[in-house]
């Protein structure tokens, strides 16, 4: 377990994990509302919102102290979010569809 940090995140490959955590943890979300409660949140914005909250903690937890390892921090969050919504956009959306279409029949 040591191996797993918030300093993983700021690597290219941990930025593209992270937006596949991002993403199962949104969908995660959206099947436990969906089940016990009438709000129906929007799935790319809460991609957005997690992955900026965990790059922030990244920040955190990386002791952020210049503008530069700040830049990294913003690239790889701006990597994430850009991969988490994507996959939410395009992969997520076209499926709930789909079976919207099917139960509304």
């Amino acid at each position: 377990m040591d191996d797993i940090t918030f300093a993983v995140l700021l690597t290219a490959a941990g930025a593209g994990i992270a937006a596949g955590l991002v993403t199962s943890f949104v969908s995660l979300l959206k099947t436990v509302f969906d089940k016990f409660t009438t709000w129906d949140p929007n799935g790319m914005i809460l991609a957005f919102t997690f992955s900026a909250i965990l790059y922030v903690l990244a920040a955190i937890s990386t002791k952020v102290d210049s503008l530069d390892k700040g830049l990294v921090v913003f690239i790889a969050w701006l990597t994430c979010a850009t991969a988490a919504i994507g996959i939410h956009k395009v992969i997520v959306n076209p499926i709930v569809d789909k079976i919207n279409e099917g139960n509304e029949g």
